[in-house]
């Protein structure tokens, strides 16, 4: 494939998300709608998905689910040669393993994004090995413990916490989900005996408050970052933040770079931190090795990762973006916002420029497709019950 080495040339670029059923199509077609000359070619297992009525998809294909890695990868290449594909971008985790796994069954493996290699995204996919890797590179992060159930526990395993403690499940889920919190040993103790059907990490539960890192790296170096600290609060207590702040923090970005440094890290990945109150530093919590649903966020506040992430891909040279610091809304916090205050609706330059009602007021389909089947699995449910 050709090679540029500035982006000052008009590009025509075709990109194939080959795992377009993740709930995080939605965050990247908004970020790539935004550039000019990109068609966006969409493989998904899902047939009844929302984001195939988007105006800016050129092709929604479908395919049956599989599990079987070569027949997945197949597709992949039949789609890449029919369309001329010039990009392949996985875009969650899943996905994102299994071309790793098989990135030799690929025909074309220069077209394919910037990825980590396997054994970091095996390290960071997993909670304890994530925790486990960072202690031992002296890098900040919670006292952290590992549940397997059916195995017996040592008589000292409750004895170094400090309570409260915050209990995860080790891969997968997000949103929140599986996120509990313990006040006491008793409490903990019975959640593990009763509740705690996988493995599981205990971590000390950090007084302080979340914040996040999203990075493109290359070869360990951060080519382009956003930090942003959530101030409206979503549905529930561990569920994505609905209201942002984008700010500068020298001390927090010390703390990403020498993780992403350390493990060499390619690609793009959004990082979990909390704030330590106790000991005034900033602890690793998560490492996502995918893209997130706030990146449509870091793209209205000039950095935008899909598109940076295509030119790295291709060979392009950029400098390194500077994002607006700024508050956000998504659509969820801009509702939530209209409810407390009406005549925020007043805000259009903010509205039309900081939330995500900007993207959807240009591609309106999606949406409205989303709140009509809600609404007709609504009224099935009401209709059910009556009966």
């Amino acid at each position: 494939m050709h090679r540029k080495n500035s982006i000052s040339d008009p590009m025509s670029i075709s990109v194939l998300i080959p795992d377009g059923e993740s709930v995080l199509l939605i965050y990247v077609v908004n970020c790539l709608s935004q550039i000019p000359g990109i068609s966006l070619f969409v493989m998904s297992n899902s047939n009844y998905n929302a984001v195939r009525f988007s105006r800016h998809i050129s092709k929604f294909i479908y395919y049956p689910s599989t599990k079987d890695d070569q027949k997945w990868i197949q597709n992949i290449n039949a789609e890449v040669q029919k369309h001329n594909i010039d990009i392949i971008m996985p875009i969650f985790e899943i996905g994102i393993h299994r071309i790793i796994r098989n990135k030799k069954l690929l025909h074309g493996c220069d077209r394919l994004i910037t990825l980590p290699d396997l054994e970091a995204f095996a390290t960071v996919i997993n909670k304890w090995e994530l925790a486990t890797y960072c202690k031992e590179n002296n890098i900040f992060v919670p006292e952290s413990f590992l549940y397997v159930p059916g195995k017996e526990l040592p008589n000292t395993f409750f004895v170094p916490m400090k309570f409260p403690v915050i209990v995860k499940p080790l891969e997968g889920f997000g949103g929140g989900m599986g996120i509990a919190v313990f006040d006491t040993k008793p409490e903990l103790a019975k959640y593990l005996d009763e509740s705690a059907n996988r493995p599981t990490i205990i971590q000390n539960f950090i007084k302080g408050y979340d914040i996040d890192c999203s990075i493109l790296a290359e070869d360990g170096k951060i080519i382009a970052h956003t930090i942003q600290k959530g101030y409206l609060q979503g549905d529930s207590p561990y569920a994505p933040q609905v209201g942002l702040e984008f700010m500068d923090n020298p001390k927090l970005l010390e703390v990403v770079e020498k993780l992403v440094g350390s493990l060499k890290w390619n690609g793009v990945a959004h990082l979990d931190l909390r704030y330590d109150e106790e000991d005034n530093t900033y602890k690793i919590i998560e490492l996502n090795p995918r893209f997130w649903s706030s990146i449509d966020a870091s793209c209205l506040m000039g950095v935008n990762f899909p598109h940076l992430l295509i030119l790295q891909t291709l060979g392009y040279k950029f400098s390194k973006p500077v994002p607006k610091y700024e508050s956000y809304l998504s659509l969820k916090g801009f509702v939530k916002t209209i409810k407390k205050d009406f005549f925020f609706l007043a805000k259009r330059k903010f509205i039309m420029n900081n939330t995500q009602f900007r993207f959807v007021v240009y591609d309106v389909f999606p949406t409205l497709y989303k709140y009509l089947d809600r609404t007709k699995n609504l009224l099935l449910k009401r209709i059910k019950k009556a009966w």
